[in-house]
This record gives C-alpha cells, structure tokens and sequence, in this order.
C-alpha cells in the first residue's frame, strides 16, 4: 500500500545557507528590540553570545557559518548603527 504523506521532500541544496541567513535576521531582529529597550551595545552583545551558544554548543552541534562570537558582534554593531526606529 503507498502513502503519499509518507515520502520525503528532497532537501534543498541551498537549505544551509538559508537556514543561517534567517539566524542572522533573527539576531539583527533581537538586537534591535534590545536597542529599543536600552540595553548598550556590549549588554546586546553579550546576551545574543550567550543565547547562541545555549542553542547550539551544550547539544554538540556545530553552530551554523555566520553565528560564531565575532560575528555575532558584528550583527549588533551595524544594528546598532542603524539606530533601529531611533
């Protein structure tokens, strides 16, 4: 008997990419509501770090390209930058 709710979409070839691409607009997304709630620039920093390597070092998952700490800092830098709704 075949079910065709049983066969699986082939991933995307590009699935990776994406995946980080939204990981980073979802951080730009939170540094600019901590920016919008007063937090400083190295406060924004230093949550979204730990955010980050809660989600994904305790599981010993590999953090996707894009996340790492520096880069990170520099996600909060350019939101900071751009004053989000300031």
């Amino acid at each position: 008997m075949d079910f065709e709710w049983l066969e699986c979409t082939p991933a995307r070839k590009d699935g990776s990419k994406q995946r980080a691409r939204v990981a980073c607009a979802e951080l730009a997304d939170r540094a600019a509501t901590m920016f919008h709630l007063g937090f400083t620039q190295a406060q924004a920093i230093e949550r979204l770090c730990a955010r980050v390597a809660w989600e994904h070092d305790p599981n010993g998952h590999k953090r996707p390209d894009g996340l790492s700490d520096p880069d990170i800092q520099k996600i909060v830098a350019d939101t900071y930058a751009r004053r989000p709704g300031g």
